[in-house]
């Protein structure tokens, strides 16, 4: 069972990945923002972060770099996750340090297969 943090700014979304995650098996936290994703990803060392790209404030790509900075969560997969189909967010994703970019909404086949895989290889 793996400790999965689930960052985005819509309840319902984060809502959903959730019941997914942990239909999975996995033991789910969830963020609302990327300050409070931080501070859980420090306090709790999940083993994994699916986190929005868009969000207030701090977006996923710079709490992504902000995680990956910090050499104690480096090592952290994290699965942005995008309603966007701007192609640059792939390259974007790579350059921040995220095993990899999943559509929003996500299916939640391709939700536990990518964590499932980012688990196991750090990248999707």
């Amino acid at each position: 069972m793996a400790r999965v943090l689930v960052v985005d700014d819509e309840a319902l979304l984060r809502a959903i990945m959730q019941d997914g995650l942990e239909a999975a098996g996995h033991q789910v936290m969830v963020a609302d923002s990327g300050r409070i994703a931080l501070e859980i990803a420090k306090l709790d060392r999940p083993d994994c972060i699916l986190l929005d790209i868009m969000m207030p404030g701090m977006d996923g790509y710079e709490t992504c770099a902000a995680i990956k900075a910090d050499p104690d969560l480096a090592p952290i997969p994290i699965i942005l996750v995008s309603a966007t189909t701007d192609l640059r967010v792939v390259d974007r994703a790579e350059q921040v340090g995220a095993a990899g970019v999943l559509p929003k909404p996500v299916p939640l086949e391709q939700l536990q297969h990518a964590v499932s895989l980012a688990l196991d290889s750090g990248s999707i």
